[in-house]
């Protein structure tokens, strides 16, 4: 793996540094005050061309994972509630369509959602099935011209406002085995029969989290994304992409914790000198440096694999477990360092601990990425 990193990619994290510098640091203000994620921001990353994909002559490109990662880094380090939301239009809505949709659902979908003008949500998770996504009970009816479709979902990131909503329910209930029975669909927000309700969270401040309520909502038989009987394998497949982007979230707070603590121990006087000057401060610098180290370089392995086409699904669940679990860690250890100034509003770097928290979750919870793990071990000493 080259560790130097190729113009494009340079120009990529410069791009996006730009964006939000310009862009997206005037407004945000606003944003966090109304604690919202508004449509305004997906029109400016669709338009600078951050949504995950470009559009050229009809056919779409995957934006390089070796590429995305410094948006979500970046934005992580900014506001964990636009990353997030951010990553689910880029990563789970459009990247839901270009894998899975037919040339129609594209054409209808996915060009105006990477350009921020669509937005989507995705629904696999409920009250009572989360990692274990083969044990969802929503069910989609065949009906003869569409599916009817009774159940509920939880934890939901955009759902309240999204114009579509890509879930998955039981289309078999007599399969032989329950992932085996899963489908994908795509529906619209405000169809009927579909009640959308905001809950209240710490973490990710600014991104809407949703329950949703399916009561007789009817889908029409072309609304079916990807193969019927496949949404599990779909989901998964989702879900194992999605990781290297959650394991850069959880980097991003950890960095955007050690920036504002490390400003404060150079400046901040305790006993005659700087925290900084400090030996056991120093210490404790130095090693969080070289885990943020160790870090990123477990997401651009992850990454570097993806972008080559080649199974890279352990590395991801190393890096999304290493990162989100150090994540929390560190950020809980800059909010300390910062002592009574760490808990006083508005200083953001309160924020990073929820964010880091909510990104250990998310994406499968850590004994899920224990459990890919443990089944490439061989493969990852032969690596070693």
């Amino acid at each position: 793996m080259d560790l130097d990193p190729s113009a494009e990619e340079i120009a990529f994290r410069e791009h996006v540094g730009r964006t939000i510098k310009e862009r997206i640091a005037p407004r945000y203000p606003e944003w966090r005050d109304n604690n919202t994620t508004p449509r305004e921001m997906f029109e400016i990353f669709g338009e600078e061309g951050l949504l995950g994909f470009s559009e050229a002559d009809g056919s779409f490109r995957h934006t390089p994972w070796l590429q995305n990662i410094h948006l979500y880094r970046e934005l992580a380090a900014y506001s964990g509630g636009l990353a997030i939301a951010t990553f689910v239009q880029g990563n789970l809505g459009n990247e839901a369509f270009y894998l899975f949709g037919t040339d129609e659902q594209k054409r209808e979908y996915l060009s105006p959602g990477i350009r921020g003008r669509r937005l989507f949500a995705f629904a696999n998770t409920e009250p009572y099935a989360g990692s274990d996504a083969s044990m969802i009970k929503a069910q989609a009816v065949d009906m003869g011209d569409h599916y009817l479709v009774n159940g509920s979902k939880a934890y939901i990131t955009n759902a309240d406002f999204a114009d579509d909503i890509i879930f998955t329910a039981v289309t078999d209930p007599k399969a032989e085995r329950p992932h085996k029975g899963i489908s994908m669909f795509i529906v619209p927000g405000d169809s009927v029969g579909l009640t959308r309700t905001r809950m209240k969270k710490y973490g990710w401040k600014e991104s809407h989290l949703c329950t949703l309520q399916f009561d007789d909502v009817k889908v029409p038989k072309e609304n079916v994304l990807g193969k019927l009987g496949r949404g599990f394998y779909q989901t998964m497949e989702l879900f194992n992409n999605g990781r290297i982007g959650v394991a850069s979230l959880g980097f991003g707070a950890a960095l955007g914790a050690y920036k504002h603590v490390y400003k404060h121990a150079v400046k901040r006087k305790a006993f005659g000198m700087t925290l900084i000057e400090h030996e056991s401060k120093r210490n404790e610098f130095a090693d969080n440096i070289a885990r943020l180290q160790a870090g990123w370089l477990m997401i651009q392995k992850a990454a570097f694999e993806a972008d080559r086409g080649r199974d890279f699904k352990q590395y991801a669940s190393l890096a999304k477990l290493f990162n989100t679990e150090e994540g929390m860690r560190i950020s809980l250890w800059a909010v300390i360092t910062m002592g009574a100034r760490g808990v006083i509003m508005p200083n953001p770097i309160s924020d990073y601990p929820h964010d880091s928290l909510v990104s250990l979750i998310g994406e499968g919870a850590p004994e899920v990425q224990k459990k890919v793990i443990a089944g490439h071990l061989d493969d990852l000493l032969d690596a070693l």
